[in-house]
């Protein structure tokens, strides 16, 4: 954790919000010892989801923009400037730059790729590929995330979606080109759980565009 700190503090944040959930390692000690002009902390003893610190976090922001990252993973401060400076140049949300490609090797996360690609081109975005804000990191100006919903942002397919549909400009910014994971991954049941999670997410992102399209014809 501290070392993800200290990668987000070289690009000189207004603040740094973490928030907790339901952790049951040492991530609490280690984020109130760290000492930091901009760190701000919401802890809950319980979990509350997979992605409801998202929604969290964009709702106490007072920054002009938001750069969502993931403390499983250390991304060094100059891969993550590209997607924050998209932003302040014109770009409502600004993704990771996907390699076009269904990934191999297990079954559900292949599934998982294709159902963004189909969101995309169903979105008549196809350009974007298997890009998705689903992926850590990404960037949103909170002016995006206000339009989008707060409380939208936890569920990264459905946001996605509806930030298409509103018209916000998202673009792919910039491909991680090397990360350093902090742990051995997840317990396989939890892989599996969350690959399954994600896929209903990009269900229910399906339901809302099909849900528009067919109020819109006559």
């Amino acid at each position: 954790m501290k070392k993800i700190l200290r990668q987000i503090e070289q690009l000189c944040p207004k603040e740094i919000i973490v928030v907790i959930n339901g952790s049951n390692d040492r991530s609490v000690d280690l984020v109130l010892s760290y000492s930091t002009y901009a760190l701000k902390i919401y802890i809950y003893p319980f979990a509350l989801g997979e992605d409801v610190w998202r929604s969290i976090g964009a709702r106490e922001a007072s920054g002009d923009v938001c750069l969502f990252l993931d403390t499983d993973t250390i991304v060094q401060a100059k891969e993550l400037q590209p997607f924050a400076m998209a932003c302040y140049k014109g770009v409502d949300i600004a993704l990771q730059r996907s390699r076009n490609r269904i990934m191999d090797g297990v079954q559900n996360m292949e599934t998982i790729m294709l159902a963004r690609t189909f969101l995309n081109k169903l979105l008549s975005r196809d350009e974007l590929g298997t890009s998705s804000m689903c992926d850590l990191p990404f960037a949103i100006t909170r002016q995006a995330a206000a339009q989008i919903g707060f409380q939208h942002l936890l569920v990264p397919p459905l946001a996605h979606a509806m930030a298409i549909d509103r018209g916000l400009r998202i673009e792919r910014s910039h491909r991680i080109k090397g990360t350093t994971s902090r742990d051995k991954g997840r317990p396989e049941g939890k892989r599996a759980w969350r690959e399954l999670t994600c896929l209903g997410d990009h269900m229910e992102a399906i339901h809302y565009i099909t849900e528009r399209n067919n109020h819109l014809i006559p």
